[in-house]
């Protein structure tokens, strides 16, 4: 059995069957996907947008066209996200914790900043496919399309929300006093799978965040933030002290929100990570803003003994993308992202040897 291959989720359901607990599908996107979409049109402007965001506190929105005469349903075209409308927006210099929105800006319509044809998957893709589609093109969000129609949306918080029921569900099935395997007789099946199952949940941040932190200065400014987001291709800077202190983060979109309005996106592929969110019409001015007018100064953070279930947790309830790692005195440890997770979720669906899984060292990063 050394060299058996399979997946994490078939053990899982097999121990549910065995111990009568509920399972509920989790193999396909539509087992995940939300199919409760709500839409705007393509002649909706950016305040419409933005007011619907704020009011159902969403990330992204599906845009579509309205049917034309003798046809009988509105046709998908794209979607519109956060950062395209933050993008828009310009900071106002006599109150700098408020935003304020270009007229211009305001008036556009959704026509000139959709994503046409975004990546998008089928109710039947496997949920090891989604996630790829996810972490491999940097989006949080893919569509779920039958045919030509909008079926159902999955975003990343959707698959935090799946990790933190594996791993309540993994919980269930392996009692505290199962936790321990390091007695377990291999030679029994059943014993083999709970040492399995618990090495999994069991994992802390610490065993998948990442390391070395980047991190910058409070006086360092937007263009340098910006060299380091492209460069490292990451959407997050933990900001710190020159004792490592962990003071504050700065994510892509804090910047985008302190950025000028730059009129239409270029028609041109980008050629550098988010090129097309950070250019700027009045570059120089902005560029020299110092970080800590823009940075988040209460951040959620864990400690390295935080266990990755819960931090899955974390990121789900509050609607975040990354936790920062510290230790007891406050200093910078890692960063843990979404993405992070979304590649140790994998583990889960993905064909694996037995001693893969089993061995303290198979957390994905």
């Amino acid at each position: 059995m050394e060299n058996e291959q399979f997946k994490l989720i078939d053990v899982i359901e097999r121990t549910c069957t065995e111990k009568n607990v509920r399972l509920q599908p989790m193999r396909v996107a539509r087992d995940i996907m939300n199919a409760d979409v709500k839409t705007l049109t393509l002649d909706h402007t950016v305040n419409q947008c933005l007011q619907f965001m704020k009011s159902r506190k969403v990330r992204h929105v599906p845009i579509v066209d309205l049917p034309y005469e003798g046809e009988r349903k509105a046709c998908f075209i794209g979607v519109v996200s956060q950062r395209d409308v933050l993008r828009l927006s310009i900071p106002n210099a006599k109150e700098p914790n408020e935003q304020q929105i270009d007229p211009r800006a305001l008036k556009q319509l959704l026509v000139n900043i959709v994503t046409r044809n975004p990546k998008s998957v089928s109710a039947q893709t496997p949920i090891n496919e989604v996630i790829t589609i996810l972490t491999c093109n940097h989006i949080d969000m893919v569509p779920v399309l039958d045919g030509d129609d909008l079926a159902g949306l999955i975003t990343t918080s959707d698959l935090m929300k799946l990790f933190s029921v594996l791993g309540k569900t993994i919980s269930q099935l392996c009692p505290k006093s199962e936790k321990d395997t390091s007695s377990i007789d291999m030679a029994s099946e059943s014993s083999a799978q709970t040492k399995v199952l618990s090495s999994w949940v069991s994992r802390t941040v610490q065993e998948m965040m990442s390391e070395p932190v980047i991190c910058l200065d409070p006086q360092d400014n937007l263009a340098q933030a910006i060299d380091v987001l492209q460069a490292k291709e990451i959407r997050h800077i933990v900001i710190a002290d020159e004792h490592g202190k962990f003071m504050g983060l700065v994510s892509d979109r804090d910047i985008l929100r302190n950025l000028p309005y730059a009129g239409r996106r270029p028609p041109a592929a980008p050629k550098k990570f988010r090129e097309h969110l950070f250019a700027a019409d009045s570059w120089s001015t902005n560029a020299l803003m110092p970080l800590e007018n823009v940075m988040v100064r209460d951040v959620v953070h864990v400690l390295p003994k935080c266990s990755v279930c819960e931090a899955a947790e974390i990121l789900h309830k509050k609607n975040i993308s990354c936790l920062p790692v510290v230790n007891e005195q406050q200093e910078i440890q890692g960063i843990v992202t979404v993405v992070d997770l979304m590649r140790a979720l994998l583990a889960v669906y993905e064909p694996a040897e037995k001693a893969d899984l089993i061995s303290s060292e198979s957390g994905i990063r």
